[in-house]
């Protein structure tokens, strides 16, 4: 079973405010936006940054979507394998 870390994060409530959000609707976000970015940096997996988001693959997957961030990343030499192995089939 995989353990979990707490992380305190203090916000100004001004900041809150302004968001017109709760703190749960923020840690959610904040969830999100952090794996997107983690994600987008190479730094977590798709899984991964899924995990930290809270939210299944799937919908990470179309989290990555809304934000232009392509869920399928190959390196040229990669796509070039895939496509010579799908166009032999």
């Amino acid at each position: 079973m995989a353990g979990t870390v707490k992380v305190n994060l203090e916000i100004p409530d001004s900041v809150l405010l302004a968001l017109n959000e709760n703190e749960n609707e923020l840690v959610a976000k904040m969830k999100v936006f952090s794996a997107l970015e983690y994600y987008r940096q190479n730094k977590l997996s798709l899984g991964k940054a899924a995990e930290l988001a809270n939210v299944s693959t799937a919908r990470f997957t179309e989290i990555l979507g809304q934000h232009d961030i392509p869920s399928i990343r190959y390196s040229p030499e990669q796509l070039d394998t895939e496509l010579k192995i799908f166009e032999a089939e």
